[in-house]
């Protein structure tokens, strides 16, 4: 077990990991025991963290194993599917959906965030936990992409902004075939559709939609899955903040 900080001293981290161990088995998602932990270890860091800077809203450790943890693993069957390659987090913030999968699917990742303390939290919590082949960097998506096309097998988000944005941000990034995953709440009828249109435009086509109940009434996750198909019919990335400003649909 890694070496932390006083805040596991006052956890019971045993009846967390069976906690944690429970709810993926329900899910139907296969981890080990040690990456589980690892994954715990990593959530422990946030919420000790999150007394000095602000990473996250929620303090209840057992709604975070659903809203960190699992929420986060949900994510992992359709990361799989990707061909073999890198992995991006686009607006890691306390490093999810992106640190979780890495640990779990071995990728070599980058977890990505415009907001520097973040970043800095996030390499904290890299170092602390000894992780490898994974690095947090701090810049804007489309500044980011400028300089890294192509490079990522699969590309993720978690509750980052509409879907025609996270389209257009993502595409960019993707070699052919790759596949973009984003995690939503409950998106509505115009906004799959307006995605559709986005990802159209950016050479990408919806290969996958799925609906989850979380555990314990904590919401509901829908994910959908966008694959890298073509060349796009325009230049991305855009400038920078034009995607929220102006979405393509």
């Amino acid at each position: 077990m890694t070496e932390l900080s006083s805040c596991i001293l006052d956890t019971d981290s045993n009846d967390l990991l069976h906690q944690l161990q429970s709810l993926c088995l329900d899910a139907g998602l296969t981890v080990s025991d040690d990456q589980l932990q690892m994954c715990l270890d990593h959530l422990l860091l946030v919420i000790e963290k999150n007394k000095v800077i602000n990473l996250t809203r929620i303090t209840s450790l057992e709604d975070a194993l659903v809203l960190h943890i699992l929420d986060s693993l949900l994510l992992l069957p359709y990361v799989e599917r990707a061909p073999h390659g890198c992995l991006l987090d686009m607006g890691t913030g306390a490093g999810y959906p992106g640190l979780p999968l890495h640990i779990v699917s071995g990728r070599s990742s980058t977890l990505l965030d415009s907001v520097g303390k973040k970043v800095h939290a996030v390499q904290e919590f890299i170092d602390q936990l000894h992780l490898k082949d994974v690095r947090p960097v701090h810049s804007r998506l489309e500044d980011y992409a400028r300089d890294h096309r192509s490079q990522y097998s699969v590309v993720v988000a978690r509750a980052l902004s509409s879907l025609p944005v996270l389209v257009e941000y993502a595409a960019p990034f993707l070699s052919h075939g790759g596949l973009f995953i984003a995690a939503k709440a409950r998106p509505d009828l115009d906004e799959l559709c307006s995605g559709d249109q986005a990802a159209d435009m950016c050479g990408m086509r919806r290969i996958d939609f799925d609906e989850f109940d979380l555990p314990y009434g904590l919401g509901h996750r829908t994910v959908v899955v966008y694959k890298s198909v073509a060349l796009p019919s325009i230049k991305l990335p855009r400038q920078s903040g034009t995607a929220k400003r102006s979405p393509l649909a």
